[in-house]
């Protein structure tokens, strides 16, 4: 691909244009560039990702769809690992240190004793200031209604 970076641009906007029959802009241009320094893609993953895109999928790829490609790629099993620095090694503890943690742990506040088993409290249901019942209760439908729903039905016929 070109040297230029708003050149392979362009060039992947056409690899793309030609499966998908996009119009290429300038603001296209410069909104995939923007997208492609961000995520610092190379040109060859990037076209990769855009043939793997078609192959796979039908919908129109965009900047997001090519990063997350570049990135699953690289951590797929067969590719180096991303590098992170070994941390130093810590040296070992002082001795004062030493005696600090074990100071810690075997103060005088610490038993051996088995715990004392928990006793459950209960709550106690104070009847004195309950609330009074209330009326009887009313049957459901009463009155006019009751009367109206306990009538025997008619048959069509009568």
């Amino acid at each position: 691909m070109a040297s230029d970076p708003r050149d392979t641009v362009v060039a992947l906007l056409q690899l793309a244009q030609s499966y998908d029959s996009r119009n290429i802009d300038a603001l296209m241009v410069d909104s995939w560039l923007d997208a492609a320094r961000r995520s610092r893609w190379t040109p060859d993953a990037a076209a990769e990702a855009i043939r793997d895109h078609y192959a796979e999928k039908t919908d129109r790829i965009m900047p997001g769809h090519i990063t997350a490609r570049i990135r699953s790629a690289a951590k797929a099993p067969g590719y180096a690992p991303e590098w992170r620095p070994e941390l130093p090694a810590s040296p070992p503890a002082s001795e004062e240190g030493r005696a600090a943690a074990r100071a810690l742990f075997a103060s005088s506040a610490r038993t051996q004793e088995p715990r004392k088993p928990l006793t459950r409290r209960r709550r106690s249901v104070d009847e004195s200031d309950g609330a009074e019942a209330g009326p009887d209760p009313v049957r459901a439908f009463s009155g006019d209604l009751g009367s109206v729903l306990r009538r025997p039905r008619l048959s069509s016929g009568e």
